[in-house]
């Protein structure tokens, strides 16, 4: 999986235009610096950019640790197909004790006779895959066994009880090297790595859902971030429009009490004071859920005072074709209907093999030695060979359509993974096309929502004058103050929706990471060890 940055391959050269974009006030904008220490104060505040929301994310979020936790079973799910070819070593031991007492009772004669029972045996086993379907088996068994069997019989001429005892037992050796190579079904390098060959393949895909996982906790943090600073510079617009309506209404009643205007007009401007406390606090509301949201995605207590930090952020204009480029070397979607084909081909082959008769080729040699109580011992050897054929003829019935029937899904998952790859490449195609014009549009309407400020800006000025010249009414003031507001408003979403737009199409090509400087960990080490250590004593134990 190759990565690429998007602020590295978006723009080929050096045409994106670096422009330093300080939003409508001072110590609110945006970068893609590398995270620095969180802990900076000023005033009880706590300084925060958008590098320390990123780290801070992958450092704290609770998702985070639970998406690693799952990566660790994924990556054992690969070990455990990789070790298909290993050797399997498997000791089997076992021990037997076991005591008897007998008592026998006859005419006034009693006798007592005791058997004992001892066994023990261990077993090795070692069984070796081979690529080519074959299968090397070594067999090691190892008995001891140690009888005494002792017996009670009544001799009616001597009037008593007799007491027998035969001991019995010794060891036995044998051990057995076997081979069994398919023919037929079952053989072959392809059909037997096929296995392994889509584990690989899925670790791959969950690498790409971890990679999207990560980055898509990324970028809920700084969209958090943004909702935030978008809440602070509302919270600040209101108050500075309540400032003006404060002094609008100042001037109001002092030209009342000059009789410069009526009562009705003072009225009206102490209306537009009402609504724009009002609008005050909705905002100072919006700006703690803000705060609160941003802190609840970091795992931060909730009761921190934080404040964004002065930053600076690019302007870059995306290209289409090295938008797409990259997309098809990253996107997640894209890359599982590639991948979808190379494995409906590995399942359809797996499928085709395994229609063939079951012909395997067989050979082994072996030995056994015995020493057998009361010294009887002796050696064998034996050595065999041969083919062993297993041919069902479904010609008709449920057996028939069960073979047919995976035949037929194997085909048909073949042809839809190639129906499917194609569509993923148009709709890939069309989503690049409208992220990428999402972008530049959003980029226009900074521009236009920033002018749009300035003149309504402008325009409240030259009322104002205009109003102390007596040309203009209180009501004309209040509309341009009102105008004004929502101008700044606009201009904060139009960067904000900007900034999210890049965030969306750095998720589309899957370039966040890169994006943020961020080294992608394919896995936990240490939570893989600490939990590698917990089940290892168990694994080990049998008690």
């Amino acid at each position: 999986m190759r990565k690429v940055s998007l602020f590295h391959r978006l723009c080929s050269g050096v045409q994106y235009l670096v422009v330093l974009i300080v939003l409508l006030c001072p110590g609110i904008v945006f970068s893609a610096e590398e995270p620095s220490e969180l802990g900076s104060e000023a005033g009880g505040a706590i300084k925060l950019n958008m590098g320390e929301v990123v780290a801070l994310t992958l450092r704290n979020n609770l998702s985070v640790r639970t998406t690693y936790l799952n990566r660790v079973l994924e990556k054992f799910s690969l070990e455990q197909a990789e070790a298909k070819y290993e050797p399997i070593v498997n000791i089997d031991g076992s021990v037997n004790l076991e005591a008897v007492k007998k008592n026998k009772r006859i005419r006034g004669h009693s006798k007592d006779a005791s058997s004992t029972t001892k066994e023990a045996g261990v077993k090795a086993t070692v069984e070796q895959k081979v690529p080519t379907g074959a299968t090397l088996t070594f067999s090691w068994n190892n008995t001891y066994k140690e009888n005494t069997s002792g017996t009670l019989v009544y001799d009616s001429t001597a009037g008593d009880i007799s007491r027998t005892s035969s001991p019995s037992g010794g060891g036995q050796s044998s051990w057995s090297v076997d081979l069994v190579q398919p023919l037929l079904k079952g053989s072959g390098v392809d059909y037997n790595m096929a296995s392994i060959r889509l584990a690989r393949i899925q670790e791959q895909l969950n690498l790409l859902d971890l990679r999207d996982t990560l980055s898509g906790l990324i970028n809920e943090g700084v969209n958090y971030f943004f909702t935030f600073v978008q809440a602070k510079k509302s919270l600040e617009i209101q108050e500075q429009a309540l400032e003006r309506s404060r002094r609008l209404l100042e001037v109001n009643r002092l030209k009342m009490k000059l009789g410069r205007m009526s009562e009705s007009d003072v009225t009206q401007a102490e209306a537009d004071e009402a609504s724009q406390e009002l609008s005050l606090e909705q905002a100072r509301n919006s700006y703690d859920d803000a705060r609160r949201n941003l802190l609840n995605h970091l795992n931060l207590d909730p009761n921190l005072t934080i404040e964004p930090q002065k930053e600076g952020y690019r302007e870059i204009r995306p290209e289409l074709a090295v938008c797409m480029e990259v997309a098809r070397e990253n996107n997640r979607s894209y890359l599982g209907k590639a991948y979808g084909v190379t494995e409906a081909d590995i399942k359809y082959m797996m499928a085709d093999n395994e229609r063939m008769w079951d012909l395997s080729l067989k050979g082994g040699y072996g030995g056994a030695h015995a020493n057998d109580n009361p010294g009887y011992s002796y050696n064998d050897s034996e050595f065999k060979a041969g083919l062993e054929l297993s041919a069902p003829i479904n010609l008709w019935g449920e057996d028939y359509l069960t073979r047919k029937q995976a035949l037929l899904q194997a085909s048909a998952d073949k042809r839809r993974s190639k129906i499917e790859l194609k569509k993923a490449e148009t709709d890939l195609q069309t989503t690049v096309a409208n992220t990428v014009r999402n972008v530049n549009m959003r980029l226009k309407f900074i521009r236009l929502s920033k002018r749009n400020s300035e003149l309504k800006e402008a325009q409240l000025k030259n009322e104002n004058t205009k109003l102390m010249a007596g040309r203009s009414t209180n009501f004309q003031v209040v509309t341009y103050q009102d105008q004004l507001v929502q101008a700044q408003q606009d201009e904060v979403a139009s960067i904000i929706s900007y900034l999210q737009a890049l965030l969306e199409l750095d998720q589309l090509l899957g370039t966040t990471m890169d994006t943020w400087k961020v080294d992608f960990k394919h896995d936990d080490e240490t939570l893989e060890k600490e939990m590698d250590d917990e089940v290892r004593p168990l694994t080990w134990t049998w008690w």
